[in-house]
């Protein structure tokens, strides 16, 4: 009777409001992913999704707070790729194991990111911005938004696979990067595409290779990163994530809502605004996209000798 008690629940999920937890604070892009994801899934449940913003710590507080929750269903996670990805490799500390602490629901989208430099700079290619930074080692600037943030991480792949040294100037986000890279502060840097678009189109900063799932879409004309190597194809993803011991039902239910609130016209275009492509697809989708990143990213961490107390 007891064995059976959890698949019973599991059969008779949801009869109560759910927590999605979130590491970003009101506005930001994990914030508007989960109410967009709270406000359609609920409703095909039958329940409230409920959002609870817990921002700091690099997402360790959020992602903590659901690693420890009950494994019901009534805790969820909606985290991006640092959170699973680069965080076990540059926090010593962490509080969570997020292979051993979490088990995929599904991947909501990957957003697009563009390389842009610095009008000053009088670079036009990607293969200028190498050529230059061969011949003066270190002479080129590139901004992030943060150590092991993941525009810091893009761009240092980017360098260790072109074979060429960059200088690394972090930032308390990328909006002031940004700004630093409209006045020619810094001289490149590899961003989201809603962040760059506006001052792109006004002609402030200048793209020269894009990556991710609307690359072509937004910029035709551009080439892939990929193109000059296969370990640049590069993007941001956000997925839903719950505590590892969440029965199967359970998690099949919250797929299926997943992927009908990401096939609706109303959400694609609201992901669309920030560069973002919905890709449903069930949770071994997500699983090998982390199990990629991590062979990838892991790696460069460690080379790099980025370590966070």
């Amino acid at each position: 009777m007891a064995m059976l008690a959890p698949v019973a629940q599991a059969n008779n999920y949801p009869t109560k409001a759910i927590r999605l937890v979130v590491g970003s604070p009101p506005g930001a892009l994990g914030d508007v992913l989960a109410r967009v994801s709270a406000q359609n899934m609920g409703s095909g449940l039958g329940q409230p999704i409920v959002v609870d913003n817990k921002p700091g710590a690099s997402l360790a507080i959020a992602a903590d707070t659901v690693a420890k929750a009950n494994a019901d269903g009534y805790t969820l996670l909606i985290a991006p790729d640092s959170a699973t990805v680069v965080n076990p490799f540059l926090y010593p500390k962490l509080p969570y194991d997020p292979v051993k602490d979490f088990r995929s629901v599904g991947l909501i989208g990957k957003a697009s990111l563009v390389m842009v430099v610095a009008n000053s700079l009088k670079i036009d290619t990607v293969e200028q911005l190498v050529q230059a930074a061969k011949a003066k080692p270190d002479s080129i600037n590139y901004g992030s938004g943060g150590a092991g943030h993941p525009t810091h991480l893009a761009m240092e792949m980017f360098a260790n696979r072109m074979n060429i040294k960059l200088t690394h100037v972090s930032y308390k986000g990328t909006s002031p990067a940004i700004q630093s890279l409209v006045t020619g502060e810094i001289g490149a840097m590899i961003v989201g595409v809603a962040e760059a678009m506006p001052l792109i189109i006004a002609g402030r900063i200048k793209p020269i290779a894009a990556s991710g799932p609307q690359a072509k879409e937004k910029f035709p004309a551009l080439p892939e990163l990929r193109s000059f190597n296969k370990d640049l194809d590069l993007s941001v993803w956000f997925g839903v994530f719950a505590p590892k011991a969440t029965p199967q039902p359970v998690i099949d239910r919250l797929n299926s809502e997943l992927n009908r609130t990401l096939a609706l016209p109303e959400v694609r275009a609201k992901l669309d605004d920030f560069g973002m492509l919905a890709q449903p697809g069930k949770p071994a989708a997500l699983d090998a996209i982390q199990e990629d990143d991590r062979s990838r990213f892991g790696p460069l961490v460690k080379s790099l000798g980025l370590k966070v107390d």
